[in-house]
């Protein structure tokens, strides 16, 4: 391994990888130091490498051709996943104002950033200014815009410092970087945006300081192998990732904790916490000062997810889905348990059968339907590198409508128990359903890595659940959500002043969602970092131990077992933890 790191090394310092990642003639894959060691035996005409640490290298290659999963190369991880967004009296329910009021805490955020990786943000909105005009934006990563100064150290986009952000709300400067969608200016004022007597808002930690991300949009060529539409926003793995580096990086260098929000997600992969962004927050998690809090998805009741189990009497078993009119495409994986080989078989709306595939592991198949003219790339993983388990990939392109069927075969003994995903919601139209579909199971990744924080949303008006939340537990039985946190009809003030684009002020804005809940949480991390740093009370807190702490102090009401697969542990509550501690 050593040595394949040297290598992987050289070839960084031999190809000139700067503004690559922003370049659609380029295609990145994610290389595991480890399981990839036989990546390069190739040569490759056009590429270059950038280390990301913890055994994980994003590989850029130039190509014209259009990704199709056949490259005997690329395990499954390889190809980065896309991510879609997770949202659709609050303070006082979670704890907050007592801990505020509480003349022996009175913790606001002080001394601590909470990062927002998301959208964007709307940097003129008084919410994220102090009365002197400056911003509480310490530093802005735009990786949209390639005309600036990129940030020391990362290959592409522009970095703004408060000086120059302060300096252009000021001129109202229309370079500024902003936000089209709003998500990510929502996540910030939830989590840091300053207190506003006059209309009743605070954000959880109002003095706290925000890093930003703006992530730039999936590249084209992923767009089209994961059939995602133009005008719905997604972002790809290796850019987030590269995104937490930098909020770190900039938290190393300001020498403060950072509590990092997390408002995106996505139904591929294993649901288990192994793909690269998910491993990447637990090695990061387990270090001091460092938090990550989750949204845990909102595909409850989505209808995407199908749990099987093929009896010892039974030779397969059918699984029926809709394809919704208009749906272009998309990706569905099946994930079989361990030892067991699994096959398929489909069944078009048309009539056409396509008999059982004896894939052989690492086989990859296109398969064209007539008379609907649908394509169907298919293949098979062994699951030697990716935690034992077996993948089948089936990419479908130009679907047409109705009811599709799949018939599922396993080899092994006793029962066989499998898992089927779609995309997101976000990415999928609302009658692309199975029909008989399984809730659990269901929390977005990277929601399931580990010793993270994961939130799913609640309504504190009615104390139920969001009807749309995920459900837990993990593929390989571990429990998330953590916690439940404020994530329903939660609102923010409307636009306060006339932007730099002439946007006049706006009514309060209202969203709900898992990312919603995330913010709450990153906010309440805010306020434990301050208890543990600026106060002292635990100079080594990591991302697992503030998870231990916050659990100790969750509300469990109602009448159910906690753990439990919609609550996890129970309602978010930092004064309950805060007199666990005896403060």
């Amino acid at each position: 391994m050593e040595n394949n790191q040297d290598g992987l090394k050289a070839l960084l310092q031999e190809k000139d990888c700067v503004g690559v990642p922003a370049n659609e003639e380029y295609q990145e894959y994610l290389v595991d130091y480890l399981l990839d060691e036989n990546f390069f035996e190739n040569e490759l005409a056009d590429y270059c490498v950038f280390p990301i640490g913890y055994n994980q290298s994003i590989v850029y290659i130039k190509s014209k051709n259009p990704l199709t999963g056949d490259d005997k190369r690329f395990r499954y991880d390889t190809v980065p996943k896309c991510y879609g967004l997770m949202a659709s009296e609050e303070l006082e329910e979670t704890g907050i104002l007592k801990v505020r009021r509480s003349p022996q805490l009175g913790y606001r955020g002080s001394g601590i950033l909470i990062g927002i990786i998301d959208t964007g943000i709307r940097l003129e909105e008084s919410l994220f200014l102090y009365e002197d005009g400056s911003s509480k934006v310490v530093s802005l990563w735009d990786q949209s815009d390639q005309s600036g100064i990129r940030p020391e150290g990362f290959l592409y986009g522009t970095e703004w410092t408060r000086e120059e952000i302060s300096e252009g709300i000021k001129k109202k400067d229309k370079k500024l970087p902003g936000d089209e969608n709003g998500h990510g200016t929502f996540l910030s004022a939830v989590a840091a945006g300053r207190e506003d007597i006059d209309k009743g808002f605070s954000g959880v930690a109002p003095d706290a300081e925000l890093v930003v991300v703006k992530l730039k949009q999936s590249k084209k060529y992923l767009r089209e192998f994961y059939s995602i539409p133009d005008d719905i926003w997604s972002c790809q793995e290796d850019d987030v990732m590269l995104a937490v580096r930098y909020v770190i990086s900039v938290a190393n260098k300001l020498g403060r904790p950072v509590s990092i929000c997390l408002g995106i997600g996505t139904n591929l992969g294993g649901h288990n916490g192994a793909n690269g962004l998910a491993r990447y927050i637990s090695y990061l998690s387990l270090l001091p000062k460092i938090s990550f809090h989750i949204a845990g998805g909102n595909e409850g009741i989505s209808g995407h997810h199908f749990h099987g189990i093929i009896r010892r009497e039974e030779q397969y078993q059918t699984v029926d889905f809709n394809v919704a009119e208009g749906e272009n495409g998309f990706i569905m994986e099946l994930w079989g348990d361990e030892p067991n080989v699994y096959t398929v078989g489909i069944l078009s709306p048309g009539g056409e059968n396509i008999e059982r595939m004896q894939l052989k592991m690492g086989e990859f198949r296109s398969i064209r339907f007539f008379p609907e003219n649908t394509l169907l790339e298919i293949r098979s993983f062994p699951g030697a590198t990716i935690g034992g388990s077996q993948v089948i990939r089936m990419n479908f392109k130009n679907l047409v409508p109705g009811i599709w069927k799949l018939f599922i075969y396993g080899t092994g003994n006793g029962e066989k128990t499998y898992d089927i995903w779609m995309p997101i919601s976000n990415f999928l139209k609302e009658e692309t359903v199975f029909i008989n579909p399984d809730s659990e199971q269901t929390v977005t990744s990277p929601g399931n890595a580990q010793y993270a924080i994961t939130y799913t949303p609640y309504d504190v008006t009615t104390g139920g659940l969001y009807i749309r939340a995920s459900k837990g537990y993990t593929r390989d039985g571990r429990i998330v959500p953590d916690l439940a946190a404020p994530g329903v009809s939660v609102k923010i003030p409307g636009i306060s002043r006339i932007d730099r684009n002439g946007e006049k002020a706006g009514k309060e804005r209202v969203r709900s969602g898992s990312s919603i809940a995330a913010a709450f949480g990153a906010g309440i991390g805010a306020l434990m970092q301050e208890w543990a740093f600026i106060a002292g009370y635990d100079p080594f807190m990591n991302g697992q131990d503030m998870r231990t702490y916050l659990i100790r102090g969750a509300v469990k009401d109602g009448p159910y077992e906690y753990p439990n697969r919609e609550w996890g542990y129970g309602k978010i509550n930092i004064y309950n933890t805060l007199l666990e501690q005896r403060f």
